[in-house]
């Protein structure tokens, strides 16, 4: 009833909704390999938008860091020799725990698959272990794509072991409701992808 009352309310003083999205659901499992804390990620969200959309938007790795969370780079960087789909990326990084601010520095060999997979893996950083996987899903729903983001993270820095998974899950909802809000953002054009 309570939000009943505060959408009509909106609604008559002209205020813009907030989204109906539904939040991200994400999944964190914390296992120790050889001394180490690993980190298995899982999170999927919902977005309004065509996989073509999607799809411009995750790949556009120069324009990254303006809407994701904590990412303060994300840079192209030249590969002589790679073949098509495939990239190496810089990302900068600050991941805040706690009351300590870690800075992170990936580069990442990233490939792609048009319009479903984008796989990255650690080529040099200061993490122990980064792949990740984003799967692009278009539903039978018109306009609607179940975005997927899944890894296996191994911090090479200390993580507060009685917090950290409550922190990944955390980071991980604000990254994916970051990446569902720009997808979804209304008057960007949708030719924002990469060109080679």
């Amino acid at each position: 009833m309570m939000r009943f009352q505060v959408l009509l309310l909106a609604a008559l003083l002209g205020l813009p909704l907030a989204s109906a999205r539904a939040a991200p659901e994400v999944s964190v499992v914390r296992a120790m390999v050889d001394g180490h804390a690993e980190f298995d990620v899982r999170a999927q969200v919902r977005v309004r938008a065509s996989a073509t959309r999607a799809w411009q938007v995750l790949t556009d790795y120069e324009r990254l860091a303006s809407f994701v969370p904590d990412l303060q780079s994300s840079t192209r960087l030249p590969w002589p020799g790679a073949a098509a789909g495939n990239y190496l990326v810089e990302q900068h990084a600050v991941a805040r725990l706690l009351f300590l601010r870690q800075p992170i520095t990936l580069v990442l060999q990233v490939h792609e698959q048009p319009m479903s997979l984008i796989d990255m893996s650690l080529q040099s950083g200061n993490m122990r272990k980064y792949q990740a996987r984003w799967e692009l899903l278009p539903q039978d729903v018109s306009q609607e794509v179940l975005l997927r983001y899944s890894g296996l993270i191994a911090p090479d820095f200390y993580v507060p072991g009685l917090f950290a998974s409550t922190l990944m899950r955390r980071d991980l909802a604000a990254m994916l409701s970051a990446v569902a809000a720009e997808i979804e953002k209304k008057g960007t054009p949708d030719d924002s992808s990469h060109q080679d």
